[in-house]
This record gives C-alpha cells, structure tokens and sequence, in this order.
C-alpha cells in the first residue's frame, strides 16, 4: 500500500484542483527552486496545506540551453550577492544556496556526482545558524522568476503540452 504521494511541479492552480477530488493529499510537491525562481506563493500554498517543497536544481544549472538565454542574469552560482556571504562565511556559494533554501523550509535535492561536493552539500547544515536576516534578505531580493529548466521539451508538435498550461503562466511563451 502507499503512505505516501508526491508531485512534481505542480502550481498552486493545479494543487488547489488536485485537492478537490483527491482522497489523499501529495505530501511533497517536487518543483525547481532557486533564489532566482523563488516562488513564493507557491510555497506558501504548500506550507498552509501541510506539502512539503522540495527544491529541485537549487544550485540552478549550466546544463540546458536555457541557461543561456539569460544575458542579462548572471548563473546563480556567480552572482555577486551569492559569491559576497559565501566568502563572508567562508564556505561555497553552492553551501550558501543549500542552506538558503533550507532555511526557507524546503528540502533540496542538487545534483552532484563528485564526493567532495556531496560532502560540501552536507555540511551545508553547518551555515544555517550563520545565515543572518540580511543574508536571507538580500537572497530573497535575487527573484527575477527565471526558469533554467522550462519544460519545452514537453511541448513537441502534436503535444498537448504548452508552456502556459505547463506552468499556468500565461506570459510564458515558446522561443
């Protein structure tokens, strides 16, 4: 039997719909999430109905031609205010990003396959008691709601899929 169910990037239009008919609400809800996609109405959603939000590319990603697209802002992992309160307390910006959205009531999943950045991962827990208000707040202040993974693939020719209903955004458009 299952305990337990999940979602996975499921707006808050889709989890409002889904809790209508369901007889077991999702217990998590697997969504992207990073300081530059914060989301926060979404999780707040999640939080109110007792689903737990887990981050999924929280150390964004270099790995899609989407993350191109965006000249304008730079990778998360090398953004200015990121880079400033890793070297202020001395760890990494992929710890600071961890931790960050740890803090924010999510869990994390970030990819990696090298130990040494699994262990660096980890140890991400250490800097929860040393992010401080500012801290937290100048990474909120990053939301510019930018995906790096948006789902395109998802919308071939001949899909039901579209990038608005994949997201319910209506000012995503297909590029």
């Amino acid at each position: 039997l299952v305990k337990d169910i999940g979602v996975s990037n499921f707006s808050v239009k889709k989890l409002k719909q889904l809790m209508k008919t369901a007889r077991i609400k999702p217990s998590v809800n697997q969504v992207e999430r990073h300081p530059y996609l914060q989301n926060p109405e979404l999780l707040q959603y999640c939080k109110e109905n007792g689903i737990l939000v887990t981050a999924y590319s929280p150390l964004g990603t270099r790995a899609t031609p989407l993350a191109a697209k965006y000249e304008t802002t730079k990778h998360i992992l090398d953004n200015e205010v990121i880079q400033e309160i890793a070297a202020k307390h001395q760890v990494t910006p992929a710890q600071v990003l961890v931790a960050w959205a740890v803090a924010c009531g999510t869990s994390v999943i970030p990819k990696s396959t090298k130990v040494h950045r699994m262990k660096e991962n980890l140890e991400s827990a250490s800097l929860l008691s040393k992010l401080d208000e500012d801290d937290l707040a100048r990474i909120t202040a990053l939301d510019v709601h930018q995906r790096y993974l948006d789902g395109s693939f998802w919308c071939a020719e001949g899909s039901p899929y579209t990038l608005e209903n994949l997201w319910d955004e209506a000012h995503l458009q297909k590029n």
